[in-house]
C-alpha cells in the first residue's frame, strides 16, 4: 500500500489518500502535489494535524495548537493567533471564573453561605421580609450544612454582604477585562487570571 499526502503549494494537506499501485503516466500534476508517507502517518493524520514540508518532501507533526484559538501559518510553520481572538478567548475564561466565584459562597461574620442562583434568591426574599416584619427570625441552612438563626437586621446585613460579594466579583472582572484590552501579546494575556 503507497500512501499519499495531497498538499497545496504552501504545504496543507488537503487530501490524504492509500493506493495499491502509483500514480500510473499522465498524472504529473498529481505527483508534483503529493508526497508519500509512512503508513503510521497516515493513521496519525487521521486525528492529528500535520502538514507537508515541501523542501523536504517529508510529512510534519507539530506539537498541538496551544489553544482553539490558534492557527497554524504555513509560511512560518508555527502557530499562530490574532491578539483579538486571544483577548476574546481571555475574556470568555475570566468571565467563567467571574461566574463561578460569584455562585460560590460568601462571608459574612463567621458564617459561610452558599450563594448560587437560587440561594441569591432565597436570601432576597429572606432579606424583603425582615424589611416587613422588624421582629423576623429565621432559620438558616449555612454552605456547611449547619443551621443557624438570624434576625431580621442580621438578614439585612447578610443580603448586603451577598451583594457586596458580587459587586466585587463584578469589579475585578471590569479589571481584569481592562488589563485584557490593554494586553499587546499573547504572554501579557497569559499573565492575566482570575
Amino acid at each position: 500500500m503507497i500512501y499519499y499526502f495531497l498538499h497545496d503549494d504552501k504545504g496543507e494537506v488537503l487530501v490524504k489518500e492509500s493506493h495499491t499501485l502509483a500514480p500510473t503516466e499522465g498524472m504529473e500534476v498529481y505527483a508534483a502535489a503529493k508526497v508519500e508517507g509512512s503508513e503510521a502517518d497516515f493513521y496519525r493524520a487521521q486525528s492529528d494535524f500535520c502538514y507537508v514540508d515541501i523542501e523536504a518532501g517529508t510529512v510534519v507533526f507539530p506539537e498541538p495548537a496551544p489553544s482553539e484559538t490558534h492557527y497554524f501559518d504555513y509560511e512560518s510553520k508555527q502557530w499562530a493567533a490574532d491578539l483579538a481572538d486571544l483577548q476574546a478567548a481571555k475574556w470568555r475564561e475570566i468571565k467563567a471564573a467571574r461566574d463561578a466565584d460569584e455562585n460560590s459562597t460568601f462571608d459574612w461574620g463567621v458564617h459561610t453561605f452558599q450563594c448560587d442562583q437560587t440561594s441569591q434568591m432565597r436570601i432576597q426574599s429572606a432579606v424583603q421580609a425582615a424589611i416587613i416584619d422588624d421582629s423576623l427570625s429565621m432559620i438558616w441552612t449555612l454552605a456547611d450544612n449547619t443551621t443557624q438563626t438570624f434576625t431580621a437586621s442580621e438578614l439585612k446585613q447578610i443580603g448586603q454582604a451577598l451583594s457586596n460579594h458580587v459587586k466585587d466579583c463584578h469589579d475585578r472582572g471590569r479589571i481584569l477585562r481592562g488589563q485584557i484590552d490593554a494586553a499587546t501579546t499573547e504572554e501579557d494575556l497569559e499573565a492575566i487570571v482570575w
